[in-house]
């Protein structure tokens, strides 16, 4: 049993339904007892590579040349953290009354937060979401949900302690470094290309397309 663990939740894909928009949506859950070893990652990624790179002041995957996604991907294999995943398809969605982006993204953050809650048992949770809305009483109303799927299917006897933090990822390392997770899963679920997830499977605990 942990004593507290940082979780941090990311996303990679659209909230489109049209025929230019992703076919997948997938939501990682990037889990660690240790915060600052993802820290250091990003540090020794603006020491190593510059800002030539396209990845600008933020590091995304999106915006990363070959060499920089596999710098974060075989950094994050090396550290202690785990990882759930969970992507839906856009065909699903409709079939689920899920005809909207942020209901279907409601509907994958939530199994995804609930599977990685069953899988860590600790004492206290910090989850740091990459969504922050410019309406107060959106983040508090999400922030309550999140915490409330925690809460109920928490791992052990005991529920954790919770606390939400909804973020701009440009405020957190750790969810830039999510962000390489999210990105290597997405390029598996939606193109194919698996060498970026394989780089990582050994961190991964849980991960899964729903439907």
């Amino acid at each position: 049993m942990h004593k507290h663990v940082e979780i941090y939740l990311d996303e990679s894909g659209d909230l489109g339904f049209s025929d230019r928009s992703s076919k997948h949506l997938v939501i990682v859950a990037l889990a660690t007892t240790a915060p600052h070893t993802l820290s250091r990652i990003v540090r020794k990624a603006h020491r190593r590579f510059s800002l030539d790179d396209g990845s600008g002041a933020e590091f995304k995957f999106n915006r990363s040349r070959e060499p920089l996604r596999r710098f974060f991907l075989e950094r994050i294999a090396e550290t202690d953290s785990w990882i759930v995943w969970g992507s839906a398809t856009k065909s699903g969605a409709s079939q689920r009354s899920l005809s909207d982006g942020d209901s279907l993204w409601g509907y994958v953050v939530s199994r995804t937060v609930s599977e990685m809650s069953r899988a860590t048992h600790t004492k206290s949770i910090h989850l740091v979401v990459d969504r922050l809305s410019p309406r107060p009483n959106v983040n508090r109303s999400l922030a309550m949900r999140l915490a409330k799927e925690i809460e109920t299917h928490h791992a052990g006897h005991f529920p954790p302690t919770v606390n939400v933090s909804l973020l701009d990822s440009s405020r957190s390392e750790g969810l830039q470094v999510a962000d390489y997770v999210a990105g290597a899963v997405f390029q598996s679920v939606e193109r194919g290309e698996s060498s970026y997830l394989r780089m990582i499977e050994r961190r991964v605990v849980r991960g899964g397309i729903y439907w």
